[in-house]
């Protein structure tokens, strides 16, 4: 094709190119970048998370926080929001300007306290909002004001809520919703206009709460609805009064309610219903004219109700139907004329009743239908019962009383039935099974009382592969028999009464592949009885008396032989010449030693050798001397104590070998000889006391030995070491034996060998100390268990020069104290088991300073502190398990009980019990207030040990104290003087002022502090008030200090009061921090600004302050220090305080 001229050329053979892309890869394998993504730091949406973008915004998630701090994240995120996650948050409120210049479209707030909605909360959302989910959270009635903003909600969503009641136009203003689910909030009452307005509602549910019936009407208008949810309530009756205004509805759940009676015609009106439950309710009989003019029904659910009658023609009007459940009922028979010309059908169920005959006709013109009868009481089935029923795929008739089914049950000459299921039944001769269903596929009589297998059973079956006559009592079959099923592929007798097996009983079966006689008493079985199966792959002759093995078809794989009589294997024609046999299975038999030259010949394929518990005495290294391609060799549970130099021969591709359980006591010098390939080798559980050091020379590809459960104490000598000779050795395990130490020779090492041992079990020993030899020949290893041995002392520097290290198990020992260098550099590891040993110490710093550590288990030691460095490594996912020490409950858990507050994960803590003081033996920790974990004297005025304050963003007087509870309440005078201090019953929130609750957006840094300053001005918060000078207050702003106060308060300032407070609800410093925040003020600034206001002056007041000559202003601003003081006097200021401050 010549190229087009001029200027645009060039474009059209891009375009070729871009079209021809896309028409070979196809549009899913060009997939487009999402529009919005998370940036690169979130530390500004702080305590919000991003977790993903899409194609309409960036999807948040802000766990276990405030509502102030919420807002503060919202406000510098900048993008839009596809969706806001709100997770076990800390308000019973939600409402200010949370919103404010944020693009939301759907909004989830689920395991949160919430209990009220403000009434503006939304409007800024309004028009971009489509999806609100409420999930557990204790709202007590419907916000209306609030909804009312959402003009482009679409879906609404309110489970696990307290609601009661939907009054009277309660989705006012809702114009677009089309799907509203408000289950499990306990409803008891429905408004007949509660639903006014919901013009495009397409969707209601309604289900778990505790309706009794919903008022007419309340449906009006509803013509686009097609899905109603009403489940699990407690209607008990179904009136059609209900559905009346639904004429468009398409699927209906009245299922687990308490339904007796359908009432008259209930569905008159709703010809298009196509899916229908009433399951679980206690109807009791169905009529005729009950699913009247229903004709587009496709799913009827009855099932698990007291159905004991069903009358003639009942489904009759619903011809197109596919499932008929009645399932679990109590029917005493199935009439005839029920189930008739269900063209569409696929599905029809009456398990679980109480059916004991099915009747003439009962099942009349079906086509490809699963007919479900099982589990009931059926004796009797009537002539006639399936009539033109040929395309039956399923008839399962299982686990009833059936002893006869007649053949004029199935009328005609053919039937399509596939599967036919008949186990669990009592049928004992098969002339009464019906077996002339051409188009049958699988046949189940287990667990029958069958006894004999006449000839002339099965007529010609072409499509029949499947046959079960397991679990029965058979004890002859007839020659011949199957010599009709020309597809038959799997044939089981197991569990069965047979003895012998002779003549031509399976002939030749071409297309037999699998065929199972185990489980029986088979001793006698003809040579040649399975030789032409010419398509055999496995057989199963185990668990039976055989003492000779027939002839095998050449193409067999697998052959099962274990648990018989076996007592010798004759070297000639025990093999066919030709075979394909990969798996031989000879386990508990009685071989002995009986195993020569010739008796495995001709197995030139076989992969599995299998000779357990045989009373093998001596390795059979002649008769192993054919099987040249023999990978797998178990002589496990045998009784060979003694190998013998070369005591396998020479197999050259052997690559596991199990001698374990044999009784073992003397290993020889090259015993293992030949076995180049040995890549695994099990010696456990037998006597060995020692094994000389080269008897294992020559398995120089040997990756894996076991010696565990044996009576070793060393594997070496001064010079050489057992597996010196084992190059490609990756794993050891010693366990179980009595080493008492580790000496240099026990594990290979040499300079110029590249030994890569990566896992050790040292575990069940009797070692005491630790020392440098353990680095000899482990430098690489991964996985290192020394458990359960006496270990005391770990000499420094030993664990940590194991530099490839990832897991260390030191668990159960004598362990008492663990110094800084036993781990030293060892920053591999990812788990450490120190659990069950005396451990009054450990090292958390060198453990936390490890960045791969995801696991430390220090259960069950003396160790009476709780190491505060745990905490941000637990918040990162490692695991620490630290139950069943001693702990002391004092002062210095406070910051980490409080932590455990703002942790989703706390409840896996609960384990970690105290041991002391004594009122606090035996609680969780997770159980107990900050407030009850008590100082020593010589703690109490320590800052670092106070009561971690409480931010959080309430509205005033919300959630009052229970009457009785007091709390210390510092009140503000009208004339702007603090007045008193003193222990109220009723809790006095702050911030009642709308100011507040609406943070501002300042830009310039200048007039944030002085914003600032004046809102803390307009408090006053004195360090020495005397408890006893009234005042009234007359100032909506109140200072609110929770801790329930049994005496009277000291004139010290509150936090260092004996009697502290647990929280200090300080809306105002979130409000200070909103501003900083908003303005994104640099921390560096902030830092200086506290600097600047003297934050670690003592607040008596008695500490000279900067600025002397600037009195008047220093005593200005005092009021801001004193407002911060207790967030930051806990410990010295960093920048990286600021954000949780927040949480």
């Amino acid at each position: 094709m010549p190229r087009p001229r001029g200027g645009g050329g060039d474009g059209v053979w891009v375009c070729v190119v871009v079209v021809t892309l896309v028409v070979l890869w196809g549009p899913s394998e060009i997939k487009a970048e999402p529009k919005f993504e998370c940036p690169p730091t979130t530390k500004y949406f702080f305590p919000c998370n991003c977790t993903g973008g899409g194609e309409r915004g960036l999807f948040i998630s802000c766990d276990n926080t405030n509502l102030a701090s919420i807002a503060v994240g919202l406000a510098n995120i900048r993008l839009p929001i596809e969706e806001l996650r709100m997770n076990k948050c800390h308000f019973k409120k939600l409402y200010g300007d949370i919103f404010n210049n944020v693009i939301l479209i759907n909004l989830v707030i689920e395991d949160t306290p919430l209990e009220e909605v403000g009434n503006d909360v939304f409007r800024p959302v309004g028009n971009t909002l489509t999806v609100l989910k409420i999930h557990r959270a204790p709202l007590t009635k419907v916000p209306t004001p609030a909804l009312s903003d959402l003009k482009e909600l679409k879906l609404l969503e309110i489970t696990e809520a307290n609601l009661t009641t939907i009054p009277s136009a309660a989705f006012n203003g809702l114009n677009n919703l089309v799907i509203l689910t408000l289950s499990n909030c306990s409803l008891n009452n429905i408004h007949k206009d509660s639903l006014q307005g919901l013009s495009k509602l397409k969707k209601i549910n309604l289900s778990y709460n505790n309706l009794k019936n919903v008022p007419n009407g309340v449906f009006r208008g509803k013509r686009q609805m097609k899905v109603l949810d009403l489940a699990y309530n407690k209607f008990n009756k179904l009136d059609s009064k209900y559905f009346q205004d639904l004429n468009q509805l398409t699927w209906c759940n009245m299922s687990h309610n308490e339904i007796k009676n359908f009432g008259r015609n209930p569905f008159a009106r709703n010809q298009v219903l196509g899916w229908l439950s009433l399951s679980h309710n206690q109807l009791t009989k169905v009529d005729a004219r009950t699913f009247r003019s229903m004709r587009f029904m496709r799913r009827l659910y009855l099932n698990d109700n007291k159905i004991t009658s069903v009358g003639r023609g009942a489904f009759g009007n619903i011809g197109r139907i596919a499932t008929i459940d009645l399932s679990r009922n109590q029917l005493p028979f199935v009439d005839g004329r029920i189930f008739v010309d269900f063209e569409f059908c696929e599905e029809i169920n009456l398990a679980e009743n109480k059916i004991t005959t099915i009747k003439s006709n009962a099942f009349v013109n079906l086509f490809l239908v699963a007919v479900n009868i099982s589990h009931n009481q059926i004796a009797t089935i009537e002539p006639d019962a399936f009539v033109n029923t040929r395309n039956i795929t399923i008839l399962d008739l299982s686990h009833n009383n059936i002893s006869k089914i007649p053949k004029e049950a199935f009328p005609g000459e053919h039937s399509y039935m596939t599967d036919l299921r008949l186990q669990f039944n009592n049928i004992s001769t098969l002339a009464d099974v019906p077996f002339h269903f051409s188009g049958v596929k699988i046949v189940n009589l287990t667990y029958n009382r069958l006894e004999h297998i006449p000839r002339r059973t099965f007529p010609k079956l072409y499509e029949l592969h499947t046959l079960d006559f397991s679990h029965n009592r058979l004890n002859k079959i007839d020659r011949s028999v199957f010599s009709n099923l020309y597809s038959i592929r799997q044939m089981d007798f197991s569990y069965n009464n047979m003895t012998t097996l002779f003549g031509s009983i399976f002939g030749t079966l071409p297309t037999l592949l699998k065929l199972d006689v185990s489980h029986n008493h088979l001793n006698k079985i003809s040579r040649a009885m399975f030789a032409n199966l010419v398509s055999l792959r496995e057989l199963f002759l185990n668990n039976n008396e055989i003492n000779t093995i027939p002839l095998i078809p050449q193409s067999l794989n697998y052959l099962h032989l274990q648990h018989n009589n076996l007592s010798r294997l004759p070297s000639a024609h025990t093999w066919p010449q030709m075979n394909a046999l990969l798996y031989l299975d000879l386990d508990h038999n009685k071989l002995g030693d009986t195993l020569e030259s010739g008796s495995f010949r001709n197995l030139n394929s076989l992969r599995y050798l299998k000779l357990r518990n045989n009373s093998i005495t001596t390795p059979p290294w002649q008769a192993f001397a054919e099987l040249q391609t023999i990978q797998y060799l178990s002589l496990d549970h045998n009784k060979i104590e003694n190998l013998t130099r070369g005591a396998f021969g020479r197999l050259p591709v052997v690559f596991e070998l199990t001698l374990s359980h044999n009784g073992m006591m003397n290993i020889s010098k090259q015993s293992f000889e030949g076995l180049l390939q040995l890549l695994m080798l099990n010696l456990s559980h037998n006597a060995l006391h020692q094994i000389p050091n080269e008897a294992f020379r020559g398995c120089v590809s040997m990756q894996s030995i076991d010696l565990s459960h044996n009576f070793l104490k060393k594997i070496d000598n001064e010079t050489n070491g057992l597996l010196d000779d084992l190059l490609s050795i990756r794993h050891i395990n010693v366990s179980h034996n009595q080493f008492g130490t580790v000496s240099k020779k026990m594990f290979p090492y040499h300079k110029w060998i590249p030994y890569n041992v990566q896992t050790v079990d040292m575990s069940y020993n009797m070692m005491p100390v630790l020392h440098k030899n353990l680095l000899i020949g482990l430098q690489k290893v991964k996985k290192l268990n020394i458990s359960h041995n006496i270990v005391n002392i770990i000499r420094p520097s030993v664990i940590g020069n194991l530099t490839h290290l990832e897991v260390l198990d030191l668990s159960y020992n004598e362990l008492e104290a663990l110094g800084n260098s036993v781990f030293g550099r060892g920053k591999a590891l990812r788990e450490v088991h120190l659990q069950h040993n005396h451990l009054i110490s450990i090292p958390a710093p060198v453990f936390m300073s490890n960045e791969n550590l995801t696991y430390l288990d220090v259960r069950n030691n003396n160790l009476h502190v709780f190491y505060e460095v745990f905490v941000p490594r637990v918040t990162n996912g490692t695991v620490i398990r630290y139950s069943d020490n001693p702990v002391e409950c004092d002062c210095t858990l406070r910051r980490v009980r409080a932590w455990l507050d703002t942790w989703l994960g706390s409840e896996k803590w609960r384990d970690i019990v105290c041991a002391s003081p004594l009122h606090l033996a035996g609680r969780s920790l997770p159980m107990i207030s900050e407030e009850e974990l008590r100082c020593s004297d010589d703690r109490r005025a320590s800052d670092l040990y106070q009561v971690n304050p409480d931010v959080r963003f309430r509205l005033a007087g919300h959630n009052p104290r229970p009457n009785g509870e007091a709390g210390c309440v510092l009140v503000r005078h009208h004339s702007g003087g603090c007045r008193r201090l003193q222990c109220d019953s009723v809790q006095h929130d702050l911030w009642q002022d709308r100011r507040l609750q609406r943070p501002l957006l300042l830009q310039q840094t200048g007039e944030i502090f002085r914003s600032a300053k004046r809102e803390v001005q307009s408090l006053c918060w004195h360090p020495r008030l005397p408890s006893s000078q009234p005042c009234t207050p007359a100032s909506p702003v109140s200072w609110v200090l929770c801790q329930p106060c049994p005496h009277t308060p000291h004139s010290h300032h509150p936090l260092h009061h004996p009697c502290p407070c647990a929280s200090i609800i300080t809306d105002a410093v979130v409000y200070i921090f909103s501003l900083l925040y908003h303005a994104s003020l640099s921390l560096i600034m902030f830092q200086q600004a506290l600097t600047m206001y003297s934050v670690n002056a003592k607040l008596d007041g008695t500490t000279s302050m900067p600025f002397e000559g600037k009195r008047r202003r220093v005593r200005r601003e005092r009021r801001l220090i004193h407002l911060l003081y207790p967030f930051f006097s806990r410990q010295p200021y960093n920048s990286s305080h600021f954000f949780p401050l927040l949480i």
